[in-house]
């Protein structure tokens, strides 16, 4: 029997299978799926991330009511600058966003981006450790690796990069990574410059 795994435990399970840390078998094993389950999951986690590892059937879970159907395509002409993302969240739908999106493209609503939430502001640190960021470079396909994500941090006002690594997606604990590394190697450099 098949049994679901929470999204995070497959995640890590489908990394270690893709970068050669477990056997399909025991990844099968652990997963409580088949080899070919394992092998489908490793083509959309290289393809589509983490999202490619999300349960994309249709239950009446994940169906849109006529109710919400017309709140969406409301709220939509009402502020066209919403995303399908922005709509979901902001009706607190328990729906994937591709749902809504998908909505919305039956409505010929979705290239309607006219105004944005916030004006862009550009900003600056004024001193260097002021505050650091998480940049997160879209996916890129390398011909002999596949595709990667750079994560990296960076120093807003410096633009020094403390850290960064190609991964081969963009999870939550791939930034923690990144950020552990930043600050590892920022403590190291402060005991280096009171010893010397």
């Amino acid at each position: 029997m098949h049994i679901k795994r929470p999204i995070a435990e497959r995640e890590n399970l489908v990394n270690a299978y893709v970068r050669g840390g477990l056997s399909k078998e025991r990844t099968a094993e652990l997963l409580g799926c088949t080899k070919r389950t394992v092998g489908n999951y490793a083509r959309s986690y290289l393809k589509f991330g983490v999202d490619g590892l999300r349960d994309h059937r249709h239950s009446n879970h994940f169906r849109l009511t006529d109710d919400q159907k017309k709140t969406i395509i409301n709220l939509k002409k009402e502020d066209t600058w919403r995303s399908a993302r922005n709509i979901r969240d902001e009706l607190r739908l328990s729906v994937h966003k591709k749902t809504v999106w998908q909505l919305l493209r039956a409505e010929g609503l979705t290239k309607q981006n006219l105004k944005r939430v916030k004006p862009i502001i550009r900003f600056e640190a004024e001193y260097p450790n002021e505050m650091w960021q998480t940049d997160i470079m879209g996916k890129i396909d390398f011909p002999r690796v596949g595709t990667l994500y750079l994560i990296a941090t960076l120093d807003d006002h410096s633009r020094f990069v403390p850290a960064g690594r190609w991964f081969r997606a963009q999870g939550k604990m791939n930034v923690f990574n990144v950020w552990y590394e930043s600050i590892d190697g920022e403590m190291w450099t402060a005991r280096e410059d009171a010893s010397g």
